[in-house]
This record gives C-alpha cells, sequence and structure tokens, in this order.
C-alpha cells in the first residue's frame, strides 16, 4: 500500500499560523474541521494532545506527531502541517519543527496508524528527505514528493520500526572503568558490545559485573542481614582501570534483523525474559537496540 493512498490532499495544510504547540494545533484543527464530517471539539483535541505529549515528555527531534486516540472517530485522519518558520514546540525537544504530522485515530486504526508512520519515519531519516517535504509550497507538491519517492506502508511494523538507531555502545577493548562511566551517565544497566569492525559480540550487563566481584559462597546463602562489608566494591575500583569488557561482556541474549516483524521479537523477549534484544544486518553489524520500554512508548503510547 502506498502511503499517498491513506493522506487526504485536504487535510495538507502549508503556512500554518502559531508560535506554539496550542496555536498551531488550533490552526490545524480549525482548517480541518471544514474538511472533515466527524464532529470534533478543537479546544478538548488540542488540550488533550499538549497534556498526553507533557504526561509523556516524548521529545520531537524536527517533527512533531500529535495524536490521539478517539472513540467517536470511524477512521484513520492524518493531519499534515507545513509551518513556515521552524519552531520550538516542547522544552525537550532538541531541534524545532517545520512538519507538523497529526493523527487522529479510531479504535480499529492504531495498527493502520502505526504502520504509516513506520513508513514516514523511514523516508524522513533518508537524506534531504525532511527538507524536501518541509519546502513543498502547497498540498498537491507534498504528496507528489511522496508518490515520486513510491513510500509504501509495510504489511507489519519490523524492529526497523521500533530500534533506537544508533544507540551508545562500547568496545570489546574498552577497560571497564570507561564502560561504567558510560553505564552510569546513561542510566542504562546493559549496552551492546562491538569489535573494531562494528560487529555485535556481545552485551555487557552491570548485575553481571556486580557479580564477579561478590564471592560465590555468598549466593548460597539464604540469611544476608550480616552482611556489611564494602570489600566488593574496593575490589571493583581496584580493577576497573585495568580490566577491559571482554572480561565481563556475555551472548547477546537476542539478536534480529530489521525486518523481523514486531509479534515474532516481542513473543522471545518474553518468553526469554529479556529486556533487550539487539538489530543487527546480515553481516552481524550492530544497527540499533529494542527495549521493552521502547515497545511501550511506541507501540502502545506512540
Amino acid at each position: 500500500m502506498k502511503l499517498v493512498s491513506i493522506l487526504n490532499e485536504e487535510l495538507v495544510f502549508t503556512n500554518v499560523k502559531g508560535v506554539s504547540r496550542s496555536g498551531i494545533y488550533t490552526d490545524m484543527l480549525r482548517r480541518a474541521k471544514e474538511v472533515l464530517e466527524v464532529p470534533i471539539d478543537v479546544d478538548h483535541l488540542v488540550s488533550g494532545m499538549i497534556e498526553r505529549e507533557d504526561t509523556l515528555q516524548m521529545p520531537y527531534d524536527g517533527v512533531a506527531l500529535p495524536h490521539l486516540r478517539l472513540p467517536e472517530c470511524d477512521d484513520l485522519y492524518i493531519i499534515v502541517g507545513l509551518l513556515p518558520k521552524p519552531v520550538q514546540m516542547q522544552s525537550v525537544d532538541p531541534e524545532q519543527c517545520r512538519l507538523v504530522i497529526m493523527s487522529l485515530i479510531s479504535p480499529d486504526t492504531s495498527d493502520l496508524y502505526l504502520k504509516s508512520l513506520a513508513a514516514l519515519t523511514r523516508f524522513l531519516l533518508i537524506g534531504q528527505n525532511r527538507q524536501t517535504l518541509c519546502s513543498a509550497t502547497n498540498a498537491k507538491e507534498f504528496l507528489d514528493i511522496l508518490r515520486h519517492a513510491d513510500v509504501k506502508v509495510r504489511s507489519h511494523l519490523t524492529a526497523e520500526d521500533i530500534e533506537v538507531r544508533n544507540s551508545e555502545t562500547v568496545r570489546d577493548t574498552d577497560s571497564l572503568s570507561s564502560a561504567l562511566d558510560l553505564i552510569s551517565s546513561l542510566n542504562r544497566s546493559m549496552l551492546p558490545v562491538i569489535d573494531e569492525n562494528g560487529k555485535l559480540v556481545g552485551e555487557l550487563a552491570a548485575l553481571d559485573i556486580l557479580k564477579q566481584f561478590i564471592p560465590e559462597y555468598i549466593f548460597r546463602m539464604e540469611n544476608l542481614d550480616f552482611l556489611n562489608s564494602f570489600e566488593p566494591f574496593n575490589k571493583i575500583f581496584e580493577a576497573e582501570g585495568r580490566h577491559v569488557v571482554r572480561d565481563y561482556m556475555r551472548e547477546p541474549s537476542l539478536v534480529v534483523r530489521p525486518d523481523t516483524p514486531l509479534i515474532q521479537f516481542t513473543v522471545k523477549m518474553v518468553k526469554q525474559q529479556v529486556r533487550a534484544c539487539f538489530v543487527v544486518d546480515n553481516d552481524q553489524h550492530y544497527q540499533g537496540t529494542v527495549l521493552v520500554k521502547d515497545i511501550v512508548k511506541k507501540v502502545l503510547r506512540g
């Protein structure tokens, strides 16, 4: 299915007015209300979208993606807004936005919404595509860009659609000290490990590091109330500068290809009780990571 077949030219608006989320969303919805047959309360929808964004704190990187699931909707309505100048939509956004993709989602179209959004996101990640779309002067030109690029909606969501691309990694030859610094700064409990060629060779888990510095006999004890020694942590301080990641990493718990369907790797994560799976290409080069929280964030709350 082609993405343009889902979009309505009458719902693509250029020169959207407003210098804030509230103003921009209001202008888009007021113009959309004249096209849609579904009765909508503009002020209610705007406040709902902003409240949702403020609650979830999901940053927009150049493209704003406000949306709501509405029981009264009978279809998926994607409203596109092109801004004359970039606007800082949220304080957490790393980049100002010139493009707003607003979605009103019916109870039966969440799957189509996510697949359409994934298709558009893949397109925007390539080269100057986002800049090209933002330069469109009217709705027809905007849709022609997508039509000529032959942007297609896949039949299912994949790991490529959910992964966090180019997330932080450590090399197998990095010092344990630098790896601990990264785990701390990123607030992560696990990191993918790559070799000098960028191939995935393992994963480094904070629990595995701690485990190696705690005497084995302690794990066999049932009553730990008497333990109060700081010695295991002192051992880590002594060793972290001399030891390397390779000494503490383990085999990756779950590895998938970019085209692995969402349901397949989700079931594997649940079945194997792992919190992360790593995405690699056919040559084992690391591409990205999917955490359980990414599935919640991008699918259940996307």
